[in-house]
């Protein structure tokens, strides 16, 4: 079952941080209580009429949703387009992909797909950096997949 981590924890050596999402067995769920909280997905509900409207907001640079979302990086990302600096925090808190070791996987695909379209695609390194970065949406990381 999907679950959002709510608590940390840690779970194979590995410190779960709030906001990562995990795949957890039915099993294991009780013995995690307080620390994850499932995520309902559009399978859970049987009509899609009943599936809860979803809506994502900002309260004080706080992320604020309601319903459910299936791509919640890609609304992160179109709420807050003029704010990088605030699109990377928020995607580090809600968005596990964006830290720890799925970090060093994103940073092995940027690098990849910045190479071919450089290489490949004949665009300049700037150019075929920023596109990489757009294109696996993690641009406001741009500046840390360089360093």
């Amino acid at each position: 079952m999907r679950c959002q981590v709510i608590k940390p924890f840690v779970r194979r050596g590995e410190i779960q941080n709030p906001g990562s999402i995990l795949e957890v067995p039915e099993d294991a769920l009780i013995k995690l209580t307080g620390y994850v909280e499932p995520i309902a997905t559009a399978d859970s509900y049987p009509e899609k009429d009943w599936r809860p409207e979803f809506k994502i907001w900002l309260e004080n640079d706080q992320l604020r949703t309601r319903g459910v979302c299936d791509d919640l990086a890609g609304e992160i990302i179109a709420l807050t387009a003029d704010d990088l600096a605030l699109q990377a925090k928020l995607l580090r808190e809600c968005c596990g992909v964006y830290s720890g070791p799925q970090w060093r996987h994103l940073v092995e695909d940027w690098n990849e797909r910045a190479a071919i379209m450089r290489y490949d695609g004949g665009l300049s390194r700037e150019d075929a950096e920023y596109q990489a970065a757009a294109r696996l949406r993690c641009l406001a990381f741009l500046d840390e997949l360089r360093g």
